[in-house]
């Protein structure tokens, strides 16, 4: 009977969103649900993902503090380091990268496509004539953190023109899809159940995910597309290739749900990855 509430609720949410058709009203939508499911939680509270919900996971988090801040700075030499003609990549964004991350993704008109901050980051390495890096390695785990980290704090702010609608949808369709040989969607743990408990672990909500990363696992950073691929696997699911415009689109409805959070860069979590670790 849990399971077919749950479906249930799946479906039912997933047809609402729909109906309502915009990307505002399926936030706005998204966030009152998450709200009325944890009542004592702060909409500001959602950037932190499961650490919201879960006061102990929270003062861990607070005590690595140091530790996220380092990992962070690591990306720092290597983002003002000069390419063969003399630029930067830090040449290549406004301010040299600074407040620059809140609005990323973001949709190109020119391109006609979603272009996440690793995408930014190979183009400008592209343009200079410098090798690109693959979207999930360390090295661009390191560059995202370190640019996320100056803008640390300020609201995320992704823009919705009326031509990215489309890709948005691209990717609230996907969350809310059943995959894998488990059965399950993104949307079964991260909407029906956020902030409820697996276990003795606290369940993220999707208003936020996008809003806290990369993740810094047992010394490791992991970005937001290489969590998602690690959820789709433990569905069961063939994980779509990092870079992808699947996980592209699941990016930017995540981020464009995050809008008016506060970004928190890096994001300290336990070592040993769990079945909703990989998502928090």
């Amino acid at each position: 009977m849990r399971f077919r509430s749950a479906t249930l609720a799946l479906a039912l949410l997933a047809a609402s969103a729909l109906a309502q058709a915009t990307p505002e009203s399926t936030r706005a939508e998204m966030l009152q649900r998450v709200q009325a499911q944890v009542p004592g939680v702060a909409p500001a509270d959602l950037a932190r993902g499961a650490a919201a919900f879960d006061p102990e996971l929270r003062a861990q988090v607070e005590a690595h503090v140091g530790e996220s801040e380092a990992a962070a700075a690591a990306g720092k030499a290597r983002w003002q380091r000069r390419f063969k003609d003399g630029k930067s990549l830090a040449g290549c964004f406004p301010n040299g990268g600074r407040r620059v991350a809140a609005s990323y993704p973001l949709f190109d008109s020119r391109l006609k496509r979603v272009v996440t901050l690793e995408m930014a980051i190979n183009q400008c390495l592209k343009g200079h004539g410098e090798a690109v890096l693959e979207p999930a390695e360390p090295e661009m785990a390191q560059l995202v953190a370190y640019v996320r980290s100056l803008s640390a704090h300020q609201k995320v702010a992704v823009r919705m023109p009326a031509a990215a609608a489309s890709r948005f949808e691209q990717g609230r369709r996907l969350y809310f899809t059943r995959l894998g040989q488990r059965n399950y969607a993104c949307a079964s743990c991260h909407v029906v159940s956020a902030g409820k408990h697996y276990g003795d672990e606290a369940i993220s909500s999707a208003i936020g995910q996008a809003a806290h990363g990369p993740s810094l696992r047992g010394g490791t950073l992991v970005t937001l597309q290489a969590r998602m691929r690690e959820c789709l696997e433990l569905m069961g699911a063939a994980p779509f290739p990092a870079g992808s415009d699947e996980l592209n689109h699941l990016e930017f409805f995540l981020a464009y749900l995050a809008n008016g959070l506060p970004m928190q860069a890096v994001a300290w979590r336990p070592a040993a990855p769990t079945a909703t670790d990989a998502a928090r």
